[in-house]
Formats: C-alpha cells, sequence, structure tokens
C-alpha cells in the first residue's frame, strides 16, 4: 500500500467540484499540501482533472486536482453516509500552501464547518 509522504490534516470544509459543465458539491475531510480527501456522492474517473473550490472562513481556494482513488464509505473517512474520492493537488497555489502551513503549526485554526 502507498504511503503519503506528508500528513494529512483533519477537516470539514464545504467544497464544490466543476468538472465540464456541471458544478457537484462535498466535503473535504482531510487536506495536505499535495492532497486531500473530499466526501461526494459522485463516482468520478481516476486520473480525471478538474477544478475544486473550497471555501475556509471568507477564504476561497481554487484548485487543480487529479483524482488517484476512488473510496467507498468505511469507517476511515469522516463521511460514513458517502462515497469519496482521494485526489492529488496540481500545482497548488501559494495562497493554498500557506493556509496548510499555518494550520500546521497553529492547530486552533478552524478548519470545521
Amino acid at each position: 500500500m502507498e504511503r503519503r509522504t506528508v500528513e494529512r490534516l483533519p477537516a470539514k470544509l464545504p467544497a464544490r467540484l466543476f468538472y465540464g459543465t456541471i458544478v457537484y458539491t462535498g466535503t473535504v475531510a482531510n487536506l495536505s499540501e499535495n492532497g486531500m480527501f473530499i466526501c461526494t456522492k459522485v463516482q468520478f474517473p481516476v486520473d480525471s482533472m478538474f477544478i475544486v473550490v473550497v471555501l475556509q472562513d471568507g477564504q476561497t481556494f481554487k484548485l487543480p486536482i487529479r483524482v488517484k482513488r476512488v473510496a467507498k464509505p468505511s469507517a476511515d473517512h469522516a463521511c460514513i453516509e458517502e462515497n469519496g474520492i482521494g485526489v492529488e493537488l496540481v500545482n497548488p497555489p501559494q495562497d493554498y500552501l500557506e493556509f496548510v502551513s499555518k494550520c500546521k503549526s497553529a492547530p486552533d485554526i478552524r478548519m470545521f464547518h
């Protein structure tokens, strides 16, 4: 099994997934500098690439992603009743990287809505 090179931080952030001409909703369950798990009912194809917009206390992060895996519901994820996708961030913007860095250094930053 593949191991992550960076720690994932738990989160519960609203997300909008822009796939083609349709916008889907989801919730970011965990995140890092280079990936995240998004709870969503939609089964996106592995290796598909699109934009996800994540909202956090007035900040909006527009992130290009690539789907790396599709997960069925399990106790390991914060979204027990939903499916989800593990994604890799493709060239994450600097403001997002700074946000993750702040969350790691100051765990009191709210990532739960």
